[in-house]
Formats: structure tokens, C-alpha cells, sequence
């Protein structure tokens, strides 16, 4: 892009949506199993430490559910920009007809 040129690649901007679709899924996932497994141990707690793992697990499901719709709004960004670079690249060709 030094030379003032883009070059676009459909096919890796179609494959990071879809690895960020998956890292979602999967993360999503990964952090229920998580929160399965410490709600099996959880239940053996009380007091300080119930409290401390409750406060603990509050901030975990917060910076997970931020961490989520980040990803999926740069998933929807990538699928609008091949969109737009399609229709732009429909366009330039159009001009040549």
C-alpha cells in the first residue's frame, strides 16, 4: 500500500470472519464449561471466600461479554468492508463495459 494502492483479498477477509465467528464460539464455550466447573467447586465455599470467587466471577463474565461483542463487531465490520470493496470493485469494472 506504499505506492498508494490497495489490494484486497475477498477470500482472507471472508476466512478472518469466519475465524472470528469460531474464537467466538469457542470462547463462549470454553468460558461455560469454566463457570460449570466452578460452580461445582463454589458450592463447597462460604464466607470470605464465596465472596471473593462471586466478585471474581462478576468482572470474568463482564470482560467476557466485552471481549464477545468486540470480536462480533469487528466480525460485522470485515463482512461490510468486503461488501463495500465488492461493490466498489463491481463498480470500477462496470465502467469498463
Amino acid at each position: 500500500m506504499n505506492d498508494g494502492h490497495l489490494l484486497v483479498n475477498f477470500h482472507a477477509l471472508g476466512q478472518a470472519r469466519v475465524d472470528i465467528a469460531k474464537a467466538v464460539n469457542k470462547l463462549t464455550a470454553d468460558l461455560e464449561y469454566l463457570e460449570g466447573e466452578g460452580k461445582k467447586l463454589s458450592g463447597t465455599w462460604s464466607g470470605k471466600a464465596e465472596e471473593a470467587y462471586n466478585i471474581r466471577q462478576r468482572k470474568w463474565q463482564a470482560a467476557s461479554a466485552d471481549l464477545q461483542i468486540i470480536l462480533t463487531e469487528i466480525g460485522s465490520a470485515l463482512e461490510r468492508s468486503t461488501d463495500d470493496y465488492r461493490d466498489t470493485e463491481h463498480s470500477a469494472a462496470q465502467r469498463f463495459q
